[in-house]
This record gives C-alpha cells, sequence and structure tokens, in this order.
C-alpha cells in the first residue's frame, strides 16, 4: 500500500469538509472508486486548511482523474485553491 499527504487551502473549510461525507455522492465514495481510500484533517485554528491522507495500491487512476478536465473541475466545486495544493509522498529508507 502506498500513500500520498494532499495539504491546501479551500475557499470556505465548511463546504469543503460537507463534500467529504459518506455515501454515494461523497468525496470518499468518489475516490474509493479509483482505488483510494482517504482519511480527511483541518487545521482547528484555521478551517480553511485542510489536508487528505490517501492510501492505495496504484495512484495511477487518481493521477489521472486529477489531471483530467473533470479533476480540475471538482477542485474547484470543492473550493481548493489550486495555488496551495501540495502532495507528498511517503518514503521508507
Amino acid at each position: 500500500m502506498k500513500a500520498r499527504l494532499a495539504i491546501h487551502e479551500t475557499e470556505n473549510g465548511d463546504d469543503w469538509a460537507n463534500i467529504w461525507h459518506s455515501g454515494e455522492d461523497g468525496r470518499h465514495e468518489k475516490f474509493g472508486r479509483l482505488g483510494v481510500k482517504c482519511r480527511t484533517f483541518r487545521d482547528p485554528n484555521n478551517p480553511n486548511s485542510v489536508a487528505v491522507i490517501m492510501e492505495a495500491e496504484d495512484f495511477t487512476a487518481f493521477d489521472n482523474f486529477i489531471a483530467s478536465e473533470n479533476g480540475r473541475k471538482a477542485l474547484t466545486e470543492d473550493g481548493v485553491k489550486p495555488e496551495t495544493l501540495r502532495f507528498l509522498s511517503e518514503f521508507r529508507n
């Protein structure tokens, strides 16, 4: 299993958090269909500062989605400030 951390700012942390609800239309379910399991976090002192830990055997489908027009549209809908988006990949020595 591989892991990545996505850190970014949002326009509205409450709206962003609501998108991560359980069920068919939530981001957990949508990313799950790409083979990615997610855990979400918010800064308690700045609720617009958020992070997602993602785990997957292979991130190819996720990477293709993020690079696609639909992926860019989803980031916009989620209120992600794209200039703040950073991905960190887990490594082991």
